[in-house]
C-alpha cells in the first residue's frame, strides 16, 4: 500500500473525528500512518540499514514481481500487538485515565483503518503470505 494513501485516510479520519474528541483525534494519525515505522525495523534487521529512502523502495517494490518476499515480519501488525493495544486500552479506561485510554484506543482505531487497507491489498494483489500476522509464528517458523 502506498504510504500517501495510507496518510491521507488517516488525516480524513482524524478530521472527521475531531468534532467529537478533539485533539485527542490525532492519535489516528500514529496507528494509521506512523505503525509503518516497523518497516523501516525490519529492513535494518533484513538489510541492516536504517535509511528511510531505502526501507521505502524495498517495501515499495517487492509486490511487483510473482518472486516477492514472504512472511516479512512488521511487529506492528502482528494479533499480539493488536492484542496489547486492546487490553491496554481497556485498562486505562478502567482506571478512568482518560489521556492514555485515548491515546491506545484511537491509534487502535487508526491501526485498525491501516491494517484493512494494506490487507485489502494483499488480497488483491493474491500476496496474503507476504506479512507475518503472528511475531511468536514468525519466530518459530525463522529459528536460527
Amino acid at each position: 500500500m502506498n504510504i500517501s494513501v495510507h496518510l491521507i485516510t488517516s488525516l480524513l479520519l482524524t478530521i472527521i473525528l475531531f468534532p467529537f474528541i478533539g485533539f485527542y483525534s490525532l492519535w489516528i494519525i500514529v496507528g494509521g500512518y506512523l505503525i509503518d515505522f516497523d518497516h523501516l525495523l525490519w529492513t535494518a534487521y533484513k538489510l541492516k540499514t536504517y535509511s528511510i529512502k531505502k526501507s521505502y523502495f524495498y517495501h515499495y517494490d517487492r509486490h511487483k514481481t510473482k518472486e516477492y518476499e514472504k512472511d516479512l515480519l512488521h511487529i506492528f501488525h502482528t494479533w499480539e500487538f493488536w492484542t496489547f493495544m486492546i487490553i491496554t486500552a481497556a485498562i486505562f479506561y478502567k482506571l478512568n485515565i482518560a489521556f492514555f485510554y485515548y491515546m491506545f484506543a484511537i491509534t487502535f482505531l487508526g491501526m485498525l483503518m491501516h491494517l484493512l487497507l494494506d490487507f485489502t491489498a494483499l488480497i488483491r494483489t493474491k500476496h496474503l503470505d507476504a506479512r507475518a500476522i503472528s511475531w511468536i509464528g514468525w519466530m518459530k517458523r525463522n529459528k536460527n
